[in-house]
This record gives structure tokens, sequence and C-alpha cells, in this order.
């Protein structure tokens, strides 16, 4: 899965953008107890940086690569689509990359981005993720995402980017095989379906445990208008 390679280097520079954004919560004044009362029903939910991703790539018709100029979550490290020489496929000839952050995350130690004897970590928050746009060159067809570290929990990760309103349901797991490969699978695939009012995505959740790369490991998040039927026959996921 090649196309997704691009976004490791650009996880070690997400951190300085989305400090604000994980802030947010901590600085709201607090209200008084009865206007807090009457007011419960009422709160707005905060919509999370993929969301506002996902949203747009639902409603852009077809979802071109200027659509997301406008997506202020994301903070892009290319100004615009690049071509691909790696591309395995026509869909993934170009791309585009990015930081957001994912909600629901805290404080961790990550690689600092030094090499061999002057490699560190620093803090970060372990929702600092890369952003890779995927496509040809007229429209987006799919959307990576990846964090430092294994979160195993996809469900309620994923759970955690939208809002109540929204939904979100299993729809494969238990595959075979890794991707491309006869090799019994390690990745741990999933795949989901998450329903909003706009329309519906695709996501498919695998984790890298780092132990070949001798890193801290990484979980990617890929989302694709369509059911992606072909990487679930090949891998041999059970569907529900």
């Amino acid at each position: 899965m090649k196309e997704w390679l691009l976004l490791c280097p650009f996880l070690l520079g997400a951190c300085s953008q989305t400090e604000d954004a994980a802030l947010q919560s901590s600085d709201k004044a607090e209200q008084p107890a009865h206007v807090e009362e009457a007011s419960s029903s009422k709160k707005e939910e905060t919509m999370s940086p993929l969301e506002g991703v996902l949203l747009k790539f639902i409603a852009a018709k077809p979802p071109t690569w200027d659509a997301f100029n406008a997506v202020s979550s994301v903070k892009w490290r290319d100004s615009g689509p690049l071509k691909n020489d790696d591309a395995s496929d026509a869909q993934s000839s170009y791309y585009r990359r990015g930081n957001l952050l994912l909600s629901g995350f805290g404080m961790v130690d990550v690689p600092d981005g030094a090499q061999d004897a002057d490699a560190g970590a620093r803090q970060e928050n372990e929702g600092n993720a890369g952003v890779t746009l995927n496509g040809d060159a007229g429209a987006v067809h799919s959307i990576a995402v990846q964090k430092f570290y294994v979160s195993d929990n996809y469900k309620q990760v994923l759970s955690n980017q939208i809002s109540s309103s929204d939904s979100l349901s299993l729809i494969a797991d238990r595959c075979d095989f890794d991707y491309g490969t006869s090799s019994q699978n390690t990745q741990k695939n999933q795949f989901f379906q998450l329903n909003f009012s706009a329309g519906k995505v695709y996501a498919e959740v695998y984790i890298d445990d780092g132990a070949e790369s001798h890193g801290p490991g990484s979980t990617t998040f890929v989302f694709y208008l369509s059911k992606p039927t072909q990487r679930i026959a090949s891998m041999q996921c059970k569907e529900k």
C-alpha cells in the first residue's frame, strides 16, 4: 500500500499547528449554574477536524482538489496535488499532504525526528496526525490519516471523530491476509461504514506495530466514498 506511505515523514511535523485546538476545551469560561441548566439541551457540538474533512469529501461532487482548500482544520503542507510516481493505479496518481488533530487523545512521547545517536523524543498530542488526499488529476478518491502508536480500539477512535447524530457500523473484519500478499494478516484490518446526514463514507483501519522499523508503531485510517469491496475480498475479510 505504497500510496499511504507518503504519510509517514509528515507525522514528525504534525505537532505545532494544533496546540490551540488541543486547548480549546480548557479555555471555555465557566457558565452560571442557572444558565447551564437552561441551555444544556441546546449545546452545540464542536465538529472534529476529521469530520470537517469527511463532510467536504461527501459534499463535493466530484470532490475536486480545490474543494479542500477551505477546510480550516487542516494545515496543508502541499499547496496543491503532486504527482505520485510510485502510484500503483490511476486513482492514487496524485496526492496532497497536511496535518490535522484527531479528537480524544492526550499527550505522549513521539520521535523528535533526529537520526541515529541523536534520536530522541518529544511530547505531542497523540492525535496529531498526517493526512493525505489521494486521487487522479481531476478528483480525490480516498483520504488517508495516520497517527503514531497503535490504537486498536478502532470503533471508539472513529466514534470520537463524529457527532452524536451520526453513526458507524463494522462491516468487515477478521481478515486472512495482509493486502496484496499471501501472508497472514498482521495489520488487523477492519472496515466500517460512517453515516452522516449528508451521506456516507467507508473507512478501512489497520495498524503497524513498529516491529520492523523499531519505531512506536502507527494506526492508519483510509476513507472511501464507495465500499472497498475489492480490498475486503482480496484479504478474505469476514463481512457482517
